[in-house]
């Protein structure tokens, strides 16, 4: 070939080179615009009431998570945890493979690293912590810490405020890593049990959109406890054996028969419902997206509605990405759901997905979601934590994070910005609690690869009560229920609602203007049941104080 010939070759490729190159800069730029414009956009009517929105002051919290994004999951744990009984919650963050865990305290307005205070193990730097919850594992008055990590799992014991490691023998496949964690008595026998979900390893994942390859993904874990600190897996005689990356499950009582169930997120799947047949066996229940295509990830866990029933939020991919891109590998694209996800619960495992009526449906790629109560009105508020820390697009524009404040025909309004709450790092879950104790609940962004935020309500004219639980076996699971002269309200002592997090175990209800509670009732899943009438209001109500004042008036009367 002539050198003549070669420079016009050679400029031919580097036309097609630069056009290949336009063509890609216009994906791109494309993805970005769909991004971007969906982050910014209106989706619905959302004019809401000024005294409806509440109002923060962001306050010191010194933890930047650090995430090695080759060798560990996009998700950062963390736990709110009552050490030392009392009452104020302090906050458990896990560390990064090359980031020690730490616990910090709120003092003096700000939070405060007390890791050393509370003698917190040190994790070393060739883990990574993926999940945890809090719960009384040896029945002493003092709540735990149960963590995950590559290596499987461990419980903090609490004696008195300092903690000791106690290593798990954790069955586990080789291709498994420990996601997020939730606990309860499935079996009624005074300890707690532990479901782990588990996410495929990195170094064996082959894409984030596969849906259809039933074999592609990891296998979740239900650990029975034999009360002696061992922990064995029922998982394929409990029904609940299967292959799938899931990063997140809950334990709670669905309908209302003192057996707890299991709500499971499957990545790149579906929402699993199972019915606790009360045999140490589950039963899958249809609901809304079985046999469907999603990317559920986070749980929110309340009842919305107020009508006495767990309903349940799922985060998803939402409108932000193209559906063609988001749908990966699905071949009947009907099949596929990209929106947030809302199940209200109609009784009897029967649930109708209303996340469209309710003004939820249609917003961004989201993880971690909460529902707690955070005007004092009587209504379920929502937070979703936004912002996927792998995603190209969110390197440079970053989603707010959603603060969703309930109106009172049931929809949901953003508040973030007139809240004070916009969250410009990769977030992962909120943490609710009453830090300073003024009644009304706080606020803490948790966030991977960037720093945690936190938050202080600046309260309003609200009234509240708060039910202190133990937090042993017992009482996982129990459902409360308070009635005023205007409503009824119930929540219920979950673990792991969030994402690979858990919430506070002190259950907070807001009471609007009404100045009495008639009646509080604690319903356990052993069929006992605790009832105070004309609690006082504004204060924090201590079921077991409650009942010993009670076992103590009826000495007197029988004297």
């Amino acid at each position: 070939m002539s050198s003549k010939n070669k420079k016009n070759v050679t400029s031919v490729f580097k036309k097609i080179f630069k056009i290949i190159g336009v063509i890609l800069l216009a994906l791109i730029a494309v993805v970005i615009y769909f991004f971007w414009n969906d982050a910014v956009s209106d989706k619905y009517d959302i004019t809401i009431s000024e005294d409806k929105i509440p109002s923060f002051s962001q306050v010191e919290l010194d933890f930047a998570h650090q995430y090695n994004g080759d060798k560990s999951l996009p998700i950062a744990p963390s736990a709110l945890i009552d050490i030392d009984n009392d009452n104020v919650d302090e906050v458990f963050f896990g560390g990064g493979m090359n980031q020690e865990d730490a616990i910090l305290a709120f003092r003096n307005n700000k939070f405060v690293n007390i890791s050393s205070e509370v003698n917190l193990p040190k994790k070393g730097t060739e883990t990574t912590s993926t999940g945890v919850v809090s719960a009384d594992f040896d029945n002493n008055g003092f709540t735990d810490l149960l963590l995950s990590r590559e290596d499987g799992l461990r419980i903090y014991y609490n004696f008195d405020g300092k903690f000791t490691e106690k290593v798990i023998d954790t069955p586990m496949n080789e291709k498994s890593i420990p996601a997020g964690l939730t606990v309860a008595d499935i079996d009624k026998d005074g300890d707690l049990d532990i479901f782990m979900s588990t996410y495929l390893k990195k170094n064996l994942m082959e894409g984030q959109t596969i849906f259809e390859d039933k074999t592609y993904g990891s296998t979740s874990e239900l650990l029975l406890n034999d009360g002696h600190e061992n922990f064995t897996s029922i998982t394929k005689q409990s029904g609940l054996e299967y292959v799938h990356n899931t990063f997140m499950a809950v334990f709670v009582d669905i309908d209302n028969d003192t057996n707890i169930d299991l709500v499971v997120a499957h990545d790149t799947g579906e929402v699993r419902t199972y019915k606790n047949n009360g045999n140490l066996t589950f039963t899958m229940k249809e609901n809304p997206t079985t046999n469907k295509f999603a990317y559920p990830m986070g749980i929110a866990v309340g009842d919305y509605n107020n009508d006495g029933l767990v309903d349940f939020m799922f985060s998803n991919t939402g409108s932000t990405l193209p559906r063609a891109l988001a749908k990966g590998d699905i071949k009947d694209a009907s099949k596929f759901n990209e929106k947030w996800i809302l199940l209200r619960n109609d009784g009897h495992f029967k649930f109708t997905d209303v996340a469209a009526e309710t003004k939820i449906a249609d917003y961004e790629f989201s993880w971690g979601c909460t529902f707690s109560d955070m005007n004092n009105d009587g209504l379920q508020d929502l937070m979703v934590a936004e912002n996927y820390v792998d995603l190209a697009p969110n390197k440079i524009f970053r989603l707010k994070s959603r603060f969703l404040v309930q109106k009172e025909d049931g929809t949901f309004a953003p508040t973030e910005a007139e809240s004070g709450v916009v969250n410009p790092h990769f977030g992962i879950t909120a943490l609710v609690s009453d830090f300073n104790k003024d009644g009304y609940l706080d606020m803490i962004w948790t966030n991977i690869d960037t720093p945690s935020l936190a938050y202080i309500n600046k309260g309003g004219v609200n009234n509240f009560i708060q039910i202190d639980l133990e937090d042993s076996a017992k009482d996982q699971g129990a459902k409360v229920t308070i009635t005023t002269a205007t409503k009824t309200i119930t929540e219920w002592l979950v673990t792991g609602e969030g994402l690979a997090s858990d919430q506070t175990a002190l259950l907070h209800f807001g009471l609007g203007q009404d100045t009495e509670v008639k009646k509080v009732l604690v319903q356990y899943l052993n069929g006992k049941t605790d009832e105070v009438i004309n609690p006082k209001i504004n204060t924090i109500l201590n079921i077991k104080s409650e009942r010993e004042k009670l076992k103590i008036k009826d000495s007197i009367n029988l004297n």
